[in-house]
């Protein structure tokens, strides 16, 4: 998943990616939660969902 945005967006991409215990992890930019890995089901993103996150990045890098 990090590789995909920093492909993307590179390092100044306004996203910060934490794993929590217990094999959660949690993607926040800009302070809001664009994925929790708990919240959806324990699973990674697929390729539509993480099209989805990697839209909503851009539209925050483009507000900023």
């Amino acid at each position: 998943m990090a590789t995909e945005i920093w492909h993307a967006f590179g390092k100044d991409a306004p996203v910060t990616i934490i794993p929590v215990a217990n094999g959660r992890l949690e993607l926040t930019a800009n302070g809001e939660t664009l994925f929790d890995r708990k919240a959806e089901d324990g699973i990674y993103p697929e390729m539509s969902r993480m099209r989805e996150i990697k839209k909503q990045i851009k539209e925050r890098i483009e507000q900023a």
